[in-house]
Formats: C-alpha cells, structure tokens, sequence
C-alpha cells in the first residue's frame, strides 16, 4: 500500500508542474524560451530585427512575446489574450520591484478603472483590458537595443 500511494502521489506532482505556465524571464537568457514552449504546449515563431529577434509563444488564447538583444537576453516581454500571464514568473526577479511601485501607485491614486501605467528606473509595467480581452508589456529601458524604441514592444 506504501508503493501505491507514493505512486499517487508522484504522479499528481508531475501533472501539476506541467499544468503551470512559464515563460521566458525578463532580464535572462534567450534558451528558457524553448523549455517555456515545451512546459506550455505552445508554438514558436522567430522573427530577426535589427539588433534582436522576437520569439511569440502561442497557446491557448494568449500570444507571449518574448523580445531578446543580439547578445541572447531578454529585454522586454509583451503579451496579448484572452487572460493575463503570471507576471510573477514573466517579471522574474523585477517582480517585487513591479509590485512596489504598484503598492506606491495605488496609495497615491485612488483605484480607477484605466491602463496601468507604471515606470521605476529599472522596469515599465503596462497593462489594460478587460474580460477575455488582455494586453501589456514590460521591458528593461537600460537594456534596450540602440535601435529599438519603447513604440516596437507590442
């Protein structure tokens, strides 16, 4: 009975942490992108630039842009869907900084129904929509290639 239930047990972990949804991370390296795309079920397009490429995970509804420089890091992450992603795993380590700055917004002004809009030095965070309807980017300004501007991170 001791083997049945570890059995169980082992096979309900791996079916949940291949249900979770995980993308590339902001501010690291271009080669998560293909494990982000196996985990999720997705499909990848490239697409070259001057000085980048733009990697788009598609599944289910949502369309993942993972924006990376010439030198193999992710700079900038847009999305668009029928839900949001878990910006958590998208904003890595920029995260907490994004949920400060969000914190310190909401204090300021009170909670309205509009885009957010949020700029540190380190991170934008824009985001707006509604039901089944979701779009918003988030990009590095410090890390942006020479030749591409905030306007192309769609």
């Amino acid at each position: 009975m001791g083997t049945w239930v570890y059995t169980i047990l082992m096979t309900s972990l791996i079916h949940l942490t291949a249900i979770a949804p995980v993308w590339a991370v902001l501010g690291q390296a271009k080669a998560s992108i293909e494990k982000d795309r196996a985990a999720i079920g997705g499909q990848v397009q490239s697409k070259l630039a001057q000085g980048y490429s733009v990697e788009t995970i598609t599944v289910a509804g949502m369309s993942i842009k993972e924006y990376v420089s010439s030198d193999g890091t992710v700079f900038a992450v847009a999305w668009r869907g029928t839900g949001a992603p878990n910006l958590r795993l998208l904003l890595g380590a920029y995260f907490d900084e994004y949920l400060d700055a969000l914190t310190e917004l909401q204090n300021k002004k009170p909670r309205i129904r509009r885009p957010l809009m949020l700029k540190t030095a380190d991170l934008v965070v824009e985001r707006s929509g509604h039901a089944r309807n979701m779009w918003g980017r988030a990009f590095i300004p410090s890390r942006l290639p020479a030749m591409v501007s905030p306007k192309d991170i769609q």
